[in-house]
């Protein structure tokens, strides 16, 4: 697992995660650019979408999960104060850079739960609180190093 920043568009801030199935040599990029470049492609193009259920915060995570079969990108909104929106889509292992929507019951690995547990609290505890405070949300990213 690894932290790879904050995605910015149109007043959105999305903190992104990567997780990975198999491990890469020492320094090694954890995705191509290509396939990063994709997936914040993709999740850009989502972002009229969150307008359907309430986007007023543009404040989310997205994690981007390389997977055996599967490329899984989660993309993940608050909204309504405490209200929290997904969108899950995935390219499959032999097409990477073909992002669909994921129409299967699929919420989330249980090591993308751990992420989410995370971004949760990270949530609760500085937006919830009763003194809003989005760049403190946005600074607390999870710094573990597997889930």
């Amino acid at each position: 697992m690894k932290s790879m920043g904050i995605l910015e568009k149109d007043g959105w801030a999305i903190k992104t995660y990567g997780i990975q199935a198999h491990e890469r040599a020492e320094g090694a990029d954890m995705f191509s650019p290509d396939l990063l470049q994709t997936a914040k492609d993709h999740i850009f193009n989502l972002l009229p979408i969150t307008r359907e259920e309430g986007s007023f915060y543009k404040t989310g995570f997205t994690v981007l999960h390389e997977g055996v079969q599967a490329n899984w990108l989660l993309f993940q909104w608050w909204t309504h104060n405490d209200v929290w929106c997904q969108l899950l889509s995935y390219s499959h292992a032999n097409e990477p850079l073909l992002f669909k929507f994921s129409t299967r019951p699929i919420v989330a690995c249980v090591y993308e739960t751990a992420i989410i547990w995370h971004e949760q609290k990270a949530w609760i505890e500085n937006v919830l609180n009763g003194k809003a405070d989005r760049q403190a949300y946005l600074d607390n990213i999870m710094t573990a190093k597997t889930c």
